[in-house]
């Protein structure tokens, strides 16, 4: 991966920044956070839910273990209704599926394909299809010490490697303390905070010690695929022989070949043997487009795919992505650094008008709605003349009647970035470019392409640039908003934000005691409160994603967080 840059020490510390956060971890083997990733979103991981996928059900944990150490009561989970094709009356096990995927496919093991991971691997926890809340996987229960700094998980009984070997607490061991070596020469597999020490008591236990308290630790870690020690021990998990690529999760691998990957169901699975017998995962070409993969399912030559459009001719599972897109505004830059200006550009962006045209859910914070820690923050709604008061309200005015405000008889001219060759990037600037410029800010477009786009963006050197993140599966957004992460050159605060108060609630709600989820979301509440009134940002939309899938295939329920691959042995052949 190459970045644009003029001096070898800025590119270092921005290809730093791009391995971290664009390849880490949104879920165990996956990507974390993401500016104008090009990567296809069906090559992210996601962790696999409960089945059978009774969308609409609550799991519960195991009671507490000792009086001082209690886990953390789940969140009520918030309303979402994916779209779930038709179930069977009778349900029919057999048949097959090939599933088409754009690119090709890493052996690395932090960087699987999303089916892939999904299909072979399980994880001690699962979120929650509904509201990303955490929910019980490999582990039955799970307690966090009063301090925050200890979690200890209870394994599930009688869980079985694909080869019949058991699972046991010293594989966890082996994952963790393996993959949050930083000699170990893999794309980060999770944000393991200050974690000191893994071990296990007994077979059936995994304690987590940490010196400082990091709450947000318990999603990360806890959906970190896990992988079998007696198998990868002392190899190299960069490439990863596919015999070698052993799990817990619903199919078992058969053969890799080339770009073809064929499974078989596992019928000793924990949770439930898939309904459907034989599998194939199919890579096609990543670029220019999508188009190979769509082809292919069009023709009868794949059964399901993940596109960003709707195809027709297929049965269409359209899903809200844990994402956002938003204008970044550079607070350090006059005349963003009067918050009045930047209040006036909130109002300004009428977000109903890129949601209609760009197909996607309106956002107004960087959750999406259905996030169980979403407090449901609101930032002053689209109003045109109350942005032209603020603006007003900080000396600028229209003195000559031109439609752009002036200042010391200097005009508000400012310029707005955004990546070339990118359909929703140069639709949105366009919208932002038109709806700025109705309250007297022109602004000057600048189309780079993907690199210096990015290195713009991360050296802080813009006044407005549309950005688009992957959101964290934790309220906790530190990377984004804490005074720490701005860094410009490497940090994930690219707007420069600074608030004495924000900073003091990211430390409060990674140190709540048992990292209690309601204590945790009133506390973030208050903090993206305060985000709506800075506006280091105006969010404005989560993109929708598709499932298209030839109508005899069943039982698909792609979800905003647990992605689209969660329930696979739900997924049925209808004859």
């Amino acid at each position: 991966m190459t970045v644009f840059l003029s001096t070898s020490g800025i590119e270092n510390k921005v290809k730093r920044t791009l391995f971290r956060f664009f390849l880490p971890i949104l879920s165990s083997l996956a990507i974390f956070f993401l500016i104008a990733c090009e990567a296809d979103p069906a090559t992210f991981t996601a962790p696999v839910p409960t089945i059978p996928p009774t969308i609409g059900s609550t799991a519960t944990n195991a009671p507490t273990r000792t009086p001082r150490a209690t886990q953390a009561a789940l969140p009520s989970p918030t309303k979402l209704t994916p779209t779930v094709a038709p179930t069977p009356t009778v349900r029919r096990r057999g048949g097959s599926l090939i599933v088409a995927g754009v690119g090709e496919p890493s052996r690395e093991i932090a960087a699987l394909p999303q089916f892939v991971a999904s299909a072979l691997y399980d994880s001690l926890l699962r979120v929650n299809p509904q509201d990303g809340s955490l929910l019980p996987g490999l582990a039955t229960s799970w307690t966090v010490s009063d301090d925050a700094k200890t979690v200890t998980f209870v394994l599930r009984q009688g869980v079985k490697w694909h080869d019949g070997l058991p699972l046991t607490a010293g594989d966890v061991v082996f994952t963790l303390k393996t993959l949050s070596d930083a000699k170990i020469r893999v794309t980060p597999a999770a944000d393991f905070g200050s974690l000191a020490d893994v071990t296990a008591p007994d077979a059936q236990t995994v304690r987590l010690t940490f010196r400082e308290p990091y709450c947000a630790a318990l999603t990360y870690i806890g959906n970190i695929k896990i992988l079998p020690e007696h198998v990868l021990k002392n190899k190299p998990l960069n490439d990863v022989a596919p015999a070698d690529l052993i799990g817990t999760g619903p199919l078992i691998l058969k053969a890799w070949q080339d770009d073809a990957l064929t499974f078989k169901a596992n019928a000793a699975y924990w949770n439930g043997a898939p309904w459907v017998t034989d599998w194939t995962y199919r890579a096609y070409p990543a670029y220019p487009d999508e188009r190979a993969a769509r082809d292919a399912v069009r023709q009868g030559d794949a059964d399901v795919v993940v596109t960003q459009d709707v195809m027709d001719g297929t049965q269409n599972s359209a899903y809200t992505t844990n994402e956002f897109y938003a204008l970044a505004i550079n607070t350090k830059r006059a005349p963003f650094d009067d918050v009045r200006v930047r209040q006036a550009v909130a109002v300004a962006l009428d977000r109903a008008q890129f949601t209609t045209t760009l197909r996607g859910t309106t956002l107004e914070t960087s959750m999406l709605p259905s996030f169980w820690a979403n407090a449901n923050p609101k930032p002053q709604s689209f109003d045109v003349a109350r942005a032209r008061q603020l603006l007003s309200d900080a000396g600028w005015r229209d003195a000559d009647g031109d439609g752009i405000v002036e200042k010391a008889g200097k005009p508000l001219e400012v310029t707005l970035w955004a990546q070339a060759d990118d359909a929703t990037f140069e639709t949105a600037a366009q919208i932002a470019r038109a709806q700025l410029e109705a309250i007297g800010i022109r602004a000057v477009l600048k189309l780079p392409e993907r690199y210096l786009y990015l290195t713009r963006v991360f050296l802080q050197e813009y006044d407005l640039a549309l950005a688009h993140f992957n959101i964290p599966l934790d309220p906790d957004q530190h990377y984004f908003w804490s005074t720490q992460s701005d860094e410009p050159g490497y940090g994930l605060n690219v707007t420069g934000y600074a608030n004495a108060q924000v900073d003091q609630a990211l430390d409060t709600g990674n140190a709540v005691a048992r990292c209690e989820p309601t204590a945790r979301k009133q506390i973030y509440a208050l903090m993206f409160q305060r985000l709506a009134t800075d506006a280091p940002m105006v969010f404005l939309f989560a993109p929708t994603r598709n499932v298209n899938a030839r109508a005899q295939v069943q039982g698909i329920a792609p979800s905003s967080f647990a992605g689209a691959f969660w329930n696979l042995n739900a997924w049925e052949v209808a004859p």
